[in-house]
């Protein structure tokens, strides 16, 4: 998928440092944030069909880089994430001579806003979890609680102008607040969402017209399998999806899986996504949300995944890099 994004240059005041005030003056700068970075070593070099491709433990003890719940990887390594609470993050990854992740630097952060250019503050209106960019280089954030997507033009805006409101998707008013719109994509023309799901064998997939004048229905489904739930999409460089899935349970643990499936088509009807590998201990783990693919230099394609840590000192926020190892042509 090609990543598009023209640097916009907003500068932050002479000085600037780490913040957490919510003053006007600061609602209109990004924030420099610090980030430690720490390998993490997984012991592997394969785990299903994905060439482990190295990771980063992210700590930082800023306010807003807590609760990472999605990212989009664009051209170049520049990174776009959000966090669940309606921040935006900014960053730059570095990559080895053999394409290995070994740093993310350049990081800052600023406040999301709604359609009326408001920032959001309270959590039912900021729990933004799914994140997409758009053909246009738009990107689509989705937002729990609410059921709705908004769209930003951070080329145009930077992070500090209104959104406009996405498609109207139907069947939301019955979505639990906490379990809504977890994986978001984008394909030329529309949005590929699914909720997290919960005890169901599917959980509903729409496809979502940019242009629609009236509320979309969600024609399709995605399966859920072994306790798992939807955290993240993204579209694969071949035009397909990747999907980022959850479980956990208190005495085993955290779990994850990346699958691939076809773009959905035809009049509705469940997908049929491709397992590409399971995490599971010893492998590192933890609640991992985000989801982005790129094509490298080479022809292949890099999976970026990224842990929500909840605010907790007992989690991590993980940002795991995998290679697609195809299989071989018979």
């Amino acid at each position: 998928m090609i990543r598009l994004f023209a640097a916009v240059v907003f500068a932050c005041a002479l000085g600037a440092c780490e913040s957490s005030g919510g003053s006007s003056d600061g609602d209109e700068q990004w924030r420099a944030v610090n980030v430690e970075v720490v390998p993490v070593a997984a012991n592997v070099e394969t785990v299903g069909r994905l060439a482990y491709r190295g990771g980063l433990e992210l700590r930082s003890r800023n306010p807003m880089f807590v609760g990472l719940s999605a990212l989009e990887v664009l051209d170049g390594g520049r990174v776009i994430a959000i966090s669940d609470e309606a921040d935006w993050i900014e960053g730059q990854l570095t990559l080895n001579g053999t394409g290995g992740l070994v740093g993310f630097t350049d990081v800052r952060a600023a406040l999301m806003r709604d359609e009326h250019g408001r920032v959001l503050r309270e959590k039912r209106e900021a729990d933004s979890e799914g994140l997409a960019q758009l053909a246009d280089g738009r990107f689509a954030v989705g937002f729990e609680r609410t059921h709705v997507v908004r769209i930003y033009d951070l080329n145009r805006d930077g992070p500090f102008g209104a959104a406009e409101m996405g498609p109207r998707l139907d069947g939301v008013a019955h979505l639990p607040d906490n379990s809504s719109f977890e994986a978001l994509a984008a394909t030329d023309d529309a949005l590929v969402l699914a909720v997290e799901g919960g005890d169901q064998p599917t959980t509903p997939l729409w496809v979502a017209p940019l242009n629609a004048r009236t509320p979309v229905a969600p024609r399709y489904a995605y399966p859920l399998r072994d306790g798992f739930s939807i955290t993240g999409f993204d579209r694969l460089p071949d035009g397909g999806f990747v999907a980022l899935e959850r479980f956990y349970a208190p005495v085993i643990g955290p779990r994850a899986r990346i699958t691939r499936f076809a773009a959905p088509s035809g009049e509705g009807g469940v997908v049929e996504p491709e397992v590409l590998a399971l995490l599971e201990p010893p492998f590192p783990l933890d609640n991992f949300e985000g989801i982005s693919a790129v094509r490298m230099p080479d022809g292949v394609t890099r999976i970026y995944i990224l842990s929500d840590n909840n605010k907790s000192a007992q989690q991590r926020t993980l940002l795991l890099a995998f290679d697609i190892v195809e299989a071989p042509a018979t």
